[in-house]
C-alpha cells in the first residue's frame, strides 16, 4: 500500500508536469519579445525618411540660392526661407561665379543640412548631427536694362 509521502510525490510530479505542459501566456511573453524590433523598425524606417526629406530640402534650397543669386537676389535668404526649420544647423556657401557679373557663366551654391535623428531619453544624442550635401547651378542672368 503507498504510503502518504509516495502519493504526495506523485501529486507534486503531475502538478509540476501540469505547469510545464500549460501553454497560455506565452503568446504574451512572445509579444512582449516581439515588441522592442517592431520599435527599432519603426525609428529606423522614421530615420530614414528624416534623411531623404532632409535630402529634399537641401537640393530645392540650393537650387533656390543659386536661382536668387543669378537674378541678383540675397541667395542667402532665399536658401533660408528653402529650409524652413534648421536654423542654425544650416550652412549655404557659394561655389563658383558669386556674385553674377553678367554673361551666362553659371552660379553653383552648396547648402548643406544637418540631418534631425530620433533620440530617446535613455539612448541620449549625438554629439553632431549628419549633414546632407546638395548643389545647385542655375545661369546667370544678363543684368536688368
Amino acid at each position: 500500500m503507498p504510503g502518504a509521502n509516495d502519493l504526495r510525490v506523485r501529486t507534486l510530479s503531475r502538478a509540476a508536469w501540469q505547469v510545464a505542459c500549460d501553454e497560455r501566456g506565452f503568446t504574451l511573453i512572445e509579444a512582449l519579445g516581439f515588441f522592442p524590433i517592431v520599435l527599432l523598425a519603426l525609428v529606423l524606417g522614421w530615420q530614414v525618411l528624416l534623411v531623404g526629406y532632409t535630402g529634399i530640402l537641401a537640393t530645392n534650397a540650393a537650387v533656390e540660392a543659386a536661382r536668387a543669386a543669378a537674378t541678383r537676389e540675397d541667395p542667402y535668404r532665399a536658401a533660408t526661407n528653402a529650409s524652413p526649420g534648421f536654423d542654425g544647423r544650416r550652412r549655404i556657401t557659394p561655389i563658383a561665379n558669386y556674385p553674377c557679373r553678367g554673361g551666362h557663366a553659371p552660379v553653383t551654391f552648396e547648402v548643406a543640412l544637418e540631418v534631425p535623428h530620433v533620440t530617446f531619453p535613455f539612448v541620449g544624442s549625438l554629439g553632431a548631427y549628419p549633414r546632407v550635401v546638395r548643389r545647385g547651378t542655375v545661369r546667370c542672368e544678363p543684368p536688368p536694362v
